[in-house]
């Protein structure tokens, strides 16, 4: 029996990993910390997965061939660690640290029973995750099975790009199992990463220069979407494929995605420049999908976070100065994630206090990581100004 499991079965979790091992005839043991989820599950022993394409067509697929277990049944997810051909992560990177102890039980008992080689891949939004998640398991194994942990278990860094919008009304279904996603379906991995082989599963995609992949998908993809969302968002917008529609904010993601595109190109000759300008448009086309009504403010929830020195948007910025590309449509979508106040985010509320408190300079700098004498930090200054006025003379 072909045997995964699956950390988490969230929207990422069910929404892509689960149906890619349930296409390529795996059994998948979903653990999951909610108890009512994972009672759900058992109980219906199949849900329903809506995919959305780009071109407008729609299809149901039934996802079965699974267990749920909850993470107090220790000892089984133990065993089916001990027994599996691959293990997945999609928890979010501040739960790392609670599946660590599930792992390495798993671990130890697969070395007991004269396991072999075992990959576990992380589909996580940080690049330092796969090694976070080592140091974590070594923690809690016996020091005569580091030896094993060193030369037969893979911690694999994957590049996420299916989108999953939060579920709403707006879907229709009366299915509380239901989840809607985009038929995207590929998952590049860190092949130099991998210990042994990985399993035939669709939609992974071995890549040798992963950095370069990783870079890629937080500086064209996240970085796109964060534009349409800021962008959007102080248009009033409700949904991420309307901001798109818009030739102004589609002006911002088009000049945002140019630059970053050259900085990558400089910094990455390797990159074919024909295949990054394919998956912009291809990227373009998802994002203007009508289908997948992905709000605004899932986009843009926590601006804190996506403001920081190393995420998409200062990241970005970052990547195009080192080399030697000002970025100025990236520093005008940094101006308006500056302006954005919803008031049922408490980081975006967080942020308006920061500024009233201490001025947009500081706040910049505390948050960002730029100085007030740079000339980056000038530029988002001067947008956030204009944005700011746009906005409160709106709102009079």
């Amino acid at each position: 029996m072909k045997l995964a499991v699956q950390f988490g079965a969230g929207n990422i979790g069910r929404g892509f990993i689960a149906h890619l091992l349930w296409e390529s005839g795996f059994t998948t043991v979903l653990v999951e910390s909610q108890a009512e989820l994972v009672k759900k599950l058992q109980e219906q022993g199949k849900y329903p997965l809506r995919l959305l394409s780009k071109t407008g067509q729609e299809m149901t697929v039934v996802v079965d061939r699974y267990l749920a277990l909850a993470t107090t049944e220790e000892d089984e997810i133990a065993s089916q660690i001990a027994q599996a051909g691959i293990v997945f992560t999609a928890v979010g990177v501040k739960n790392l640290a609670f599946i660590a102890p599930h792992l390495a039980r798993g671990i130890e008992k697969r070395k007991k029973e004269g396991g072999d080689f075992l990959n576990v891949l992380l589909c996580e939004n940080r690049k330092d995750a796969p090694l976070f998640l080592k140091e974590e398991v070594k923690r809690y194994l016996p020091a005569s099975d580091l030896p094993f942990l060193e030369e037969k278990i893979g911690f694999v860094g994957t590049v996420v790009a299916r989108m999953v919008p939060q579920m709403g009304d707006r879907f229709g279904g009366d299915d509380p199992l239901l989840l809607v996603a985009e038929d995207y379906h590929r998952l590049p991995y860190d092949a130099l990463a991998v210990k042994g082989s990985i399993p035939s599963i669709s939609g992974l995609l071995p890549v040798k220069n992963f950095p370069a992949e990783m870079e890629r998908k937080l500086f064209i993809h996240n970085l796109g979407h964060a534009v349409c969302a800021y962008l959007g968002y102080l248009k009033g917008y409700s949904y991420i494929h309307q901001s798109v529609a818009d030739p102004e904010v589609e002006n911002g993601l088009i000049g945002s995605w140019e630059e970053v595109s050259r900085a990558l190109l400089h910094k990455y000759p390797d990159l074919d420049p024909e295949e990054q300008e394919t998956m912009v448009k291809d990227l373009k086309e998802r994002f203007a999908n009508p289908l997948l009504m992905d709000t605004v403010q899932r986009v843009a929830r926590d601006p804190l976070r996506k403001l920081g020195p190393e995420d998409r948007l200062i990241g970005g910025a970052r990547l195009c100065l080192s080399q030697g590309i000002f970025p100025e449509r990236i520093a005008e979508a940094c101006g308006a994630a500056l302006c954005y106040d919803w008031p049922e985010d408490t980081e975006a509320v967080a942020l308006q206090k920061m500024i009233a408190q201490a001025g947009v300079e500081k706040v910049l700098k505390e948050v960002s990581g730029v100085e007030p004498s740079e000339q980056l930090a000038k530029k988002i200054v001067a947008y956030y100004t204009t944005y700011r006025s746009a906005r409160e003379k709106k709102n009079t």
